[in-house]
């Protein structure tokens, strides 16, 4: 079983979003592929963006001009990582599905297809398991990130984490 975790990070919980990261693992935890990309954000900065998410951020090069060449790059990467894999989001509306919807959107005719199907969802996984949904997911998965730096809200730790909890 490989499991593919991607997580968006947004201007705002509906703002557009302007650094991903995407991990794919096998069954023991091992990361096998992964893709990371930021860039600027455009307009004014969400506060909560500015004092949560921009710090977590630190290091991480903007490596895309703008949002849709982002996503451009990004859905290239998905479409061959996702073969053989199980697609999940952790908590993945609306950031992550605003997202995946504007990766369709920018080259609907060739991507309407090509969406996760079907887009599973971290907590519901973690609910049908008997756990309780909002547990706090580093902890849930501390088994498999021992050793690492914990780095909440970057876009690639948080991925990393919502598979290993998946």
């Amino acid at each position: 079983m490989r499991i593919l975790a991607f997580d968006v990070e947004a201007n705002g919980l509906h703002g557009e979003g302007f650094a991903v990261g995407a991990v794919v693992i096998d069954e023991s935890g091992v990361v096998l592929d992964s893709f990371e990309a930021r860039c600027p954000i455009q307009g004014e900065i969400n506060p909560w963006v500015a004092e949560n998410v921009l710090p977590a951020l630190t290091g991480m090069a903007e490596t895309f001009a703008d949002a849709r060449e982002l996503r451009s790059a990004f859905f290239a990467w998905y479409k061959s990582a996702k073969k053989d894999s199980t697609v999940v989001a952790d908590i993945g509306y609306p950031v992550e599905a605003r997202f995946l919807a504007a990766c369709q959107d920018d080259n609907l005719a060739e991507r309407s297809w090509d969406g996760p199907y079907p887009l599973h969802e971290v907590a519901t996984l973690l609910l049908a398991s008997g756990a309780d949904p909002d547990v706090k997911r580093e902890e849930y998965a501390a088994e498999f990130t021992q050793g690492k730096v914990e780095r909440k809200h970057h876009p690639t730790w948080d991925a990393e984490v919502s598979a290993l909890c998946a």
